[in-house]
């Protein structure tokens, strides 16, 4: 079936509006001087940062080998085997046999849609993908390999907010 990457327009929409407000504000303090510049650089740089993390970076992948599902400060395989089942009223939640996993980039369906028990996008996929390995006989005998899902943390992300978030009550003291 291929590997197919899913990401929210309107979080992407947020991330860039809020990576666009730190580069202006980000600007504005250099124009105003070192002293402006060490006392909300750091801050702001880390709002845009959060907003990249946040909303900008997030997605579902869902491939032949399971759903890849990157979240603000982590990474979650799931293999197909652990899915046991799938909700998607407001975005995306794996039951797994090792606990749920909700995707934060999966778009949740509108207030209607939702209303008439509509799944997201990233839902009907999932669920898709998972009948038609079913179908196959693929799935019949799954077997789980790991005594947990594959988890990345994101320690760049983790150290670069933890430098800004010193860096913002440090340089303030120094200006």
């Amino acid at each position: 079936m291929g590997t197919t990457v899913l990401r929210s327009r309107s979080s992407r929409a947020i991330g860039a509006v809020t990576m666009g407000v730190a580069a202006v504000a980000l600007g504005s303090a250099v124009i105003d001087g070192l002293d402006v510049l060490m006392t909300y650089g750091a801050p702001v740089v880390a709002f845009g940062v959060l907003g990249w993390a946040g909303f900008w970076h997030p997605y579902v992948e869902v491939s032949d080998g399971g759903v890849t599902v990157v979240n603000t400060l982590r990474t979650v395989q799931v293999p197909w085997p652990a899915i046991e089942g799938v909700e998607g009223r407001y975005g995306l939640k794996l039951r797994t046999a090792y606990g749920p996993v909700t995707a934060w980039a999966a778009g949740a369906p509108s207030g209607r849609a939702r209303a008439r028990s509509e799944e997201s996008e990233a839902a009907h996929l999932v669920r898709e993908h998972l009948a038609s390995l079913q179908a196959a006989g693929h799935l019949d005998n799954p077997r789980l390999e790991k005594p947990a899902l594959e988890t990345s943390w994101h320690r760049e992300l983790l150290a670069g907010l933890g430098a800004l978030l010193i860096a913002t009550v440090v340089l303030p003291l120094l200006a």
